[in-house]
């Protein structure tokens, strides 16, 4: 299967590598991915074991950041080794995770890359998060009898569709698995559909429920909301859901002068693109890189976060939250942060990623789902004429993900179980439970 499996990624990295150029994603610590390693991490890595976890963007990151907390803990004579694929999501561990001993690129899923890889790793369990399905590195980790544990696995519509298209190819990578811990039991039942034996699924629930700090220091001391004012969040927005919100706010701005605006753009890179836009729109932007004096913001200006890893702060300061990639793109992005704090969200109808977050926090009338931008500009008046209803929600959201939490700590105790052995796992071709 590896030869196939080789075939197959050369096919993906051709067709992939134009792009990864042209939107500059290749990076100095690129070549790490082809298992080039400095003689430096080699002895630290050797000095301990090891244990891989890979979280591959900035969500799957900030999912971990508790979990990881509790293994340093629980195994402090191990080390903790975190991998990640995207420039973004490195920075935001490289930032947020101080707990990890080493944090570093995934290989690129070719056999001899990853063969390198574990040999130098000598991992005594690779722990993936989200049901994110590398085969070739599953089949040699399978091969070296170092167990695979899936957490917080989860399979969208989308991927369960491509999955099963591919079953033949997906199945034996899936077969080397000692347990997924899947977040609902949709997600458990899918797994179910792609051939997967009952004896390994486990569902432990959503670990982002348990990612909320109490407290959130604000790295913005030059941000002032004057009393009175409402700050309105458009978070993680992708192409033309800026221009929507930035329309909404110069139709509402006559009647709610007390409303302010903050764009983060999901890719920073986009950047200068979404400040051109407020421009465009008459509005003045506000740069969070740049801008140093403290002062109240203006009901013509808009605040644009171009840096990594702030906008959690800045669910702390406001009432009300669009989240992006809902509107005019597929995918969704997490409601849990921006609710623990009390926002009242609006999401789009596109919310694939995140169905059963989303359906949780419907049956509690704790989110507002809207179909279009004409319905997103009738629910933002609804609710500044209203500001009671701002409240209730905002309220019940937080409720919600209070009441959520704890996936962390089951997950916790089936990785105990693995590296004490009370999981047995065997090569995948030695297998007949399914």
């Amino acid at each position: 299967m590896s030869t196939i499996y080789d075939f197959i990624f050369l096919l993906f990295s051709i067709i992939y590598l134009p792009y990864l150029i042209a939107r500059r994603k290749w990076h100095s610590k690129f070549r790490t991915r082809f298992g080039i390693f400095s003689e430096k991490f080699k002895d630290a890595i050797s000095s301990q074991d090891n244990i891989w976890i890979h979280a591959v963007s900035v969500g799957e990151v900030l999912a971990i950041v508790n979990l990881i907390r509790l293994i340093k803990q629980k195994y402090p004579n191990h080390r903790v080794v975190l991998s990640t694929v995207t420039k973004t999501g490195y920075a935001v561990a490289v930032s947020q995770i101080k707990q990890a001993d080493q944090i570093i690129f995934a290989p690129l899923d070719f056999s001899w890359i990853v063969k390198r890889y574990i040999r130098q790793l000598r991992p005594k369990i690779y722990i993936v998060t989200e049901t994110e399905i590398w085969p070739n590195l599953f089949l040699r980790l399978n091969k070296e009898r170092i167990p695979i544990i899936v957490i917080n696995g989860r399979i969208s519509p989308k991927s369960f569709r491509g999955y099963s298209a591919f079953k033949f190819l997906i199945k034996p990578a899936l077969d080397c698995v000692a347990v997924f811990c899947m977040q609902s039991h949709r997600d458990a039942e899918s797994l179910r559909g792609l051939g997967v034996g009952n004896k390994k699924i486990t569902v432990t629930g959503n670990m982002k429920f348990d990612e909320v700090p109490e407290e959130i220091p604000l790295n913005t001391p030059w941000l002032s909301i004057s009393p009175g004012n409402l700050l309105w969040i458009a978070g993680s927005t992708h192409p033309g859901e800026e221009a929507i919100v930035l329309k909404i706010l110069k139709n509402l701005s006559s009647e709610f002068q007390h409303l302010r605006l903050l764009i983060a753009p999901r890719h920073i890179e986009r950047s200068k693109e979404v400040l051109e836009l407020i421009k465009h729109y008459g509005m003045t932007p506000i740069t969070l890189s740049k801008i140093q004096n403290t002062r109240p913001i203006q009901h013509d200006e808009v605040i644009l976060v171009d840096t990594i890893g702030q906008l959690r702060s800045f669910y702390a300061l406001s009432k009300i939250v669009f989240l992006g990639k809902s509107l005019t793109m597929k995918g969704g992005h997490n409601i849990i942060e921006p609710a623990f704090f009390g926002n009242t969200v609006l999401v789009g109808p596109h919310m694939d990623n995140f169905h059963d977050i989303l359906d949780i926090f419907l049956q509690n009338q704790a989110v507002i789902q809207i179909q279009n931008e004409i319905e997103l500009e009738s629910k933002m008046i609804d609710l500044l004429r209203h500001p009671e209803n701002l409240v209730h929600i905002g309220q019940s959201a937080k409720k919600v993900v209070l009441n959520q939490g704890g996936a962390t700590e089951r997950i916790l105790s089936f990785i105990g179980q693995i590296l004490k052995n009370d999981i047995i796992t065997r090569p995948a071709h030695e297998k007949n439970d399914l």
